[in-house]
């Protein structure tokens, strides 16, 4: 016990075989666990312990994409959805095409599961899927083949929002409840907008909120402030430059900042950056008192090498919407308070105690104003808040201190 761990993420991994950043700050504590953990994505199957590790880093079965397609038309959950969008009036030919494409996507996904499932108990293994969407279903389909299987879910934003995906709730949301024996909502807020659609379909005990959490462990050394050592604000950001995160708020509110001099680092790239960058110039290259770097993208390992080698004052946060970002959580890993919109789920992560929200429809003047705030504070009371911010970490946003909650069997048992 507990045997075998069966790992369901459309993006687990990608096309040569690399775990995702989601799964990277799992897996440690995952491997120490169980004896067998197995990947199924949307690029291949992949086994990350044992000899199978080394033999084949990836491999894509063709019958299980063969497979799909023939049976997507006799597939009885297709049908039900469908049903459901007539009975809804939201039945025509580009949503038949969306809910077929979602189901395709599953069934090939549940085939490549049950070829790595082959000679493997039941009661040793667990389902685990990482999305509320074809990675869910698939895992229904395999709890449905092998109920004794433990399967448990998790739900975010875009796979429970009907504000990003209109048909999220014709996406299999009823199957996959009914299979599931645990769904697990990153937020309260996202939990919430799944009942807005599921109320009296679900069996509610079955409901829990368990944040993310990020990965690494507690960061033992204390880190003080820039400002007082440095005499300089350091203020980072980390997004992708795209329209729903709203980098360029930043901009606006820094290029009205009167204070102390500050410095801007942003982390991210997309396909805004460019554009970014030449409103940087044009409304902060003037001013003497604040300075910009665009870091553009970079991959995860290095950007918490960044917050390893710097300290920054505060974290900034832009987005229209957001789940719980992974991204404030690892900077306050570090001590570092945060600024951010009273979107999604941020609520539930920034208290008072570890920062400052503003309303969304404030926007940069949100920014500027908690800025001013964090600025006006003494040092005791900055190093004060970093230390709480530390402490919330440890307590609420450690990948390794939420996962027994989400296997608690696992957690009893290590392996040696």
């Amino acid at each position: 016990m507990p045997g075998t761990l069966i790992y369901i993420n459309n993006s687990a991994v990608d096309g040569a075989g690399k775990p995702d950043p989601f799964f990277l700050q799992e897996l440690p504590w995952l491997k120490q666990r169980f004896d067998r953990i197995v990947v199924v994505s949307q690029d291949g199957v992949r086994t990350l312990t044992g000899e199978e590790e080394k033999r084949y880093p990836l491999i894509k079965p063709l019958d299980g994409i063969l497979l799909s397609f023939l049976k997507l038309p006799f597939t009885r959950e297709l049908w039900q959805e469908l049903r459901h969008l007539h009975r809804d009036g939201k039945f025509n030919i580009r949503n038949l095409v969306k809910v077929a494409a979602f189901t395709q996507r599953g069934l090939k996904m549940h085939h490549w599961a049950e070829r790595m499932m082959r000679a493997v108990s039941e009661h040793s293994t667990t389902l685990y899927a990482m999305w509320m969407s074809f990675d869910g279903y698939a895992a229904a389909l395999c709890k449905k083949k092998h109920p004794g299987m433990r399967c448990v879910v998790r739900g975010h934003a875009y796979d429970i929002d009907t504000e990003r995906i209109p048909l999220n709730p014709y996406f299999m949301k009823k199957v996959i409840a009914d299979r599931a024996d645990g769904l697990y909502f990153i937020s309260e807020t996202a939990k919430q907008q799944y009942l807005s659609y599921m109320q009296g379909r679900v069996d509610e005990e079955k409901l829990h909120v368990l944040a993310m959490g990020s990965g690494g462990e507690p960061v033992e050394s204390f880190r003080e402030a820039p400002l007082y050592t440095q005499g300089v604000l350091r203020v980072v950001s980390c997004a992708q430059v795209l329209p729903i995160k709203q980098v360029e708020l930043m901009v606006e509110a820094l290029s009205q900042w009167k204070g102390v001099p500050l410095c801007w680092t942003h982390i991210g790239g997309g396909e805004g950056l460019e554009e970014l960058r030449q409103l940087a110039d044009h409304k902060l290259g003037p001013r003497e008192n604040v300075i910009c770097e665009l870091l553009g993208q970079m991959k995860a390992a290095k950007i918490q090498k960044i917050y390893e080698e710097r300290a920054f004052d505060v974290i900034v946060n832009t987005s229209r919407k957001e789940g719980v970002p992974i991204s404030i959580m690892e900077a306050m890993r570090h001590g570092t308070p945060v600024i951010a919109p009273a979107v999604g789920g941020i609520p539930e992560l920034v208290t008072p105690e570890v920062g400052w929200l503003y309303q969304p429809e404030e926007g940069a003047q949100g920014v500027l104003n908690a800025l001013e705030k964090l600025a006006a504070f003494s040092q005791e009371e900055a190093e004060a808040m970093r230390a709480q911010v530390r402490a919330y970490w440890n307590d609420h946003c450690c990948s390794s201190a939420l996962l027994p909650r989400l296997f608690p069997e696992a957690a009893r048992y290590t392996r040696r």
